[in-house]
């Protein structure tokens, strides 16, 4: 990857994919950030020594006590709802910090012939589309240190065409809602999605022409949102 793609491309490692800490502390030698989905996950990735900021805490059904131990430790939040983002408020103004947060986003298209759709209609994993500029506004009235946007909308393809035309989609949805950020866009995850061969007759991914077109849409990002840097989030 560091090889093929773009070289200010930021690249995560989300350690679901595996937790066992003597691999995590191995790839965050390679990534320049880890994405969790649970407490126990967090304590790995904080146990690598990686600055907290760059641990982004995923996931829709995140407790309080989630929430404490994220912002205390001073990760990132992919805030999933507006219950959860008048969450981390609260618990940061008890605890006297300033929450990191993202928005992550339910876009109204889906990565085409994905292994796992997480968009283009009603899904269980963060805020939909339209929900969001409203979401941006209340969020602008707390005290929240606003990051960026996660926008994620499926795993597990071996089309580059798709990828390529969800990542062009992905992009472009974080211009339009980057109007509306309470401040500039220091991160715009666009997710993932490069699978692996599994069965026989599957092919291996064809990186060249997604790196090409990432190099191009990186530039856009650079004239639009001159603050931002784009992620990519694998496992």
């Amino acid at each position: 990857l560091r090889t093929t793609l773009p070289d200010a491309l930021i690249i995560k490692y989300a350690i679901k994919a595996n937790p066992m800490p003597a691999v995590v502390h191995h790839m965050s030698a390679l990534v320049d950030g880890l994405d969790v989905a649970s407490a126990g996950e967090l304590r790995v990735a904080l146990d690598t020594g990686i600055d907290p900021i760059n641990v982004s805490f995923a996931g829709p059904g995140k407790m309080d006590w989630e929430l404490r131990q994220a912002i205390a430790a001073g990760a990132t939040l992919n805030l999933e709802s507006e219950n959860e983002m008048e969450r981390a408020a609260r618990i940061g103004q008890q605890l006297g910090i300033l929450p990191h947060v993202a928005v992550r986003v339910n876009p109204e298209f889906e990565l085409k012939s994905s292994g796992v759709k997480m968009g283009g209609g009603p899904k269980a994993f963060g805020v939909d589309a339209e929900r969001v500029p409203d979401m941006l506004q209340r969020l602008g009235q707390l005290n929240l240190d606003f990051r960026g946007f996660h926008i994620y909308c499926g795993s597990q393809n071996l089309s580059c065409d798709s990828i390529i035309e969800a990542q062009n989609k992905t992009i472009d949805l974080g211009f339009r809602l980057a109007e509306f950020a309470p401040q500039t866009v220091s991160v715009l995850n666009i997710g993932g999605g490069f699978g692996i061969p599994l069965f026989p007759g599957d092919n291996y991914l064809d990186l060249g022409p997604i790196a090409e077109n990432l190099e191009a849409r990186m530039g856009d990002v650079a004239k639009r949102m001159p603050t931002a840097r784009v992620a990519i989030e694998l496992g």
